[in-house]
């Protein structure tokens, strides 16, 4: 049975080397992700913003019935100001740190999960050889923010809500290119970049994420820019 394509937003998030843990260690960094994944959840849930979360083992898939500016900003920033008060007491070697990906799309689902060009494209994304790189090498990051090239062009270059397009840096992939940003960082460190690009205007768990001034349950449900995201479908749950 054909099953009808809706337009959604995309919002994968991943633990870093998830696959390098035990499995006590692994149920726990699991624990933390979903703490830091609920608050921005519930103020979606409480502004009536339909979304439906799928467990991914070292990570979580949600998508939204919405357009995708909100879901970067506030939600996403949301995400990693919780992910900065849970390590703001830790020590560095022992920081959650995530990586963050956002696409939107046409995508459908049936009795097995989501299926659609947008839902591979967002998981290349989050999955992006060079997006862990670049954590990798942002030692004083907490998170990698993965957007693809649609978000970017559509979204992040027009300077919605206070967006800054010089934060984020294009990675090339062979499956397509994504734009990479650090918080904290002026620039993402990318491979290939000398010791004097990997910099941060921040040291350790100073690095907190803070809005670009809109909070989260009004922005949610503001009215749309219908430039952003070309929706076709609302109303219904995902």
């Amino acid at each position: 049975m054909e099953t009808e394509p809706v337009s959604r937003s995309i919002l994968v998030v991943d633990v870093e080397r998830s696959s390098d843990r035990t499995d006590p260690e692994k149920a726990e960094l699991r624990a933390a992700l979903y703490r830091v994944l609920e608050p921005a959840l519930a103020a979606a849930e409480s502004s009536g913003v339909p979304h439906r979360v799928d467990d991914l083992g070292d990570g979580v898939l949600v998508v939204f019935d919405c357009e995708v500016l909100p879901v970067l900003d506030p939600l996403v920033e949301s995400v990693l100001d919780e992910l900065a008060k849970r390590n703001a007491d830790r020590g560095r070697a022992e920081w959650t740190r995530l990586r963050v990906a956002v696409h939107f799309g046409l995508v459908a689902r049936d009795d097995h999960g989501w299926v659609g060009e947008a839902m591979t494209t967002a998981f290349r994304a989050a999955n992006a050889e060079q997006g862990k790189a670049v954590l990798r090498r942002a030692e004083h990051g907490q998170a990698v923010v993965l957007v693809t090239d649609d978000v970017y062009r559509a979204v992040v270059r027009q300077g919605f809500r206070g967006l800054r397009p010089e934060s984020f840096r294009p990675l090339d992939e062979p499956t397509g290119r994504v734009w990479a940003r650090v918080p904290g960082y002026v620039a993402p460190p990318v491979p290939g970049d000398g010791p004097e690009a990997v910099a941060a205007t921040g040291t350790g768990a100073d690095l907190n994420v803070t809005f670009t001034g809109n909070s989260i349950g009004s922005v949610l449900n503001a009215p749309s820019i219908p430039s952003v995201d070309a929706r076709t479908y609302f109303g219904s749950a995902p």
